[in-house]
């Protein structure tokens, strides 16, 4: 174990976000202030936050799996699923506190199913979660026989409101839980045995094998620690949806790998981390609010934003993999 501490803090020195993403973040606001009339109004601002904070969450997830080389295409069915549940149960006289718990728990399962298979296996992550998530999908259609169902609370839909704010922080309390979560999660990877040996994991396997950590219970828990955080962004999203909307989770897609990618994490496994992570969801959200305030066709935003994430990737994709150095 002392090895992989020794292996995984030379790693981490390699991690740490540079100033790129903040430069991007602080480029792409002052044009969206020259060029599109209220983006940099206080109300814009607080309601890109909020967008951002949905979509910071769902990716947390998502970066987790990256980080053991993995990708996770059950978000969006799990995010529609946490969002139907809420609204559903809540619709049918449950407490919240009752209907979190069972929400999040699933979340974990279907998660952890994602990770044990792929791992016990030997099957690429990509069709596991595909299938899960049709699985999902199927399962909660049938429940809801494809219509909107139930109910948000009325406290998830004040916590989630743009204009709320969190005691003396002019902040809505999701944008302050996202922010809490994303530093303990960048406090769990860089400062326990539990983010070193997921490190270890993704740059080379069979090294960390040799190391003695455990791929298939690293793999289950990072892959059920996605599915438990895009159930929570289902949860939350109920406070926008108002319903239980299952297709609400179809966007993020794309655009949770979106902001993996555009934070400067390596798809190639083992390099990456939180910070990096919310500041790609910042980058994306004030991205796609620039676009529409262009007043561009979902198609075309998808387009462009595609474009991006090309070139941000082929920034690295030339890197000699980590797991080739070990």
């Amino acid at each position: 174990m002392r090895r992989v501490h020794r292996w995984s803090t030379r790693l981490q020195g390699r991690l740490a976000s540079g100033p790129a993403q903040i430069l991007a973040i602080v480029a792409v606001f002052l044009i969206g202030r020259s060029a599109v009339v209220g983006y940099s109004d206080w109300t814009s601002i607080r309601a890109m936050a909020v967008l951002a904070a949905f979509l910071g969450i769902a990716a947390m997830g998502q970066t987790l799996v990256v980080l053991v080389g993995g990708i996770d295409l059950s978000v969006p069915a799990l995010i529609g699923a946490g969002n139907v549940m809420t609204a559903k149960l809540t619709g049918q006289g449950m407490a919240s506190p009752v209907v979190i718990v069972l929400v999040l728990v699933a979340g974990f399962a279907v998660g952890a199913l994602n990770g044990y298979v792929t791992s016990r296996w030997n099957v690429p992550a990509l069709v596991v979660t595909l299938a899960t998530g049709s699985v999902v999908g199927g399962i909660v259609l049938l429940w809801t026989d494809a219509t909107l169902t139930g109910s948000a609370p009325s406290w998830l839909t004040r916590f989630t409101s743009s204009s709320a704010t969190t005691g003396p922080l002019p902040l809505a309390p999701v944008v302050v839980v996202w922010l809490v979560l994303a530093a303990a999660a960048e406090f769990v990877l860089r400062r326990t045995t539990a983010g070193r040996k997921l490190y270890a994991q993704g740059v080379n396997p069979r090294a960390a094998r040799l190391m003695l950590v455990g791929g298939r219970s690293v793999n289950t828990l990072a892959f059920a620690c996605s599915g438990t955080l895009a159930a929570l962004a289902g949860t939350l999203l109920t406070g926008f949806t108002g319903a239980g909307l299952f297709d609400v989770g179809a966007p993020y897609l794309f655009s949770a790998v979106a902001a993996v990618v555009m934070g400067g994490n390596s798809l190639l496994g083992g390099r990456g981390d939180m910070l990096r992570c919310a500041l790609g969801a910042v980058i994306l959200t004030e991205l796609t609010t620039l676009l529409v305030g262009f007043s561009l066709s979902a198609a075309a935003q998808q387009a462009v934003l595609g474009a991006l994430i090309v070139i941000v990737v082929a920034s690295y994709g030339r890197d000699q993999p980590l797991g080739s150095q070990i």
